[in-house]
């Protein structure tokens, strides 16, 4: 299980590598301040996603299942 330190860790050791283009580095940017905002950092990422759950890549998630349901809900008001 991967910990929010190796996480930090991940993503500093990619922005130092010259290949990795600034855009993708600048896109990680509030992921990256966010992970460093927790303070124990021995937590799983798992953890850290259930205090910031839209930083979840598991779509099936009840937090991006309660978005899609309130993106369904605008579009069905305004089309």
């Amino acid at each position: 299980m991967i910990t929010v330190k190796q996480e930090i860790d991940r993503l500093y050791n990619l922005s130092q590598d010259p290949k990795w283009c600034r855009y993708n580095m600048s896109s990680e940017a509030p992921y990256y301040y966010d992970l460093c905002s927790v303070e124990d950092k021995t937590i799983s990422l798992d953890e850290f996603y259930k205090l910031f759950p839209y930083y979840n890549p598991d779509i099936n998630s009840e937090y991006w299942k309660q978005q899609q349901k309130k993106w369904e809900d605008i579009w069905k008001e305004k089309y």
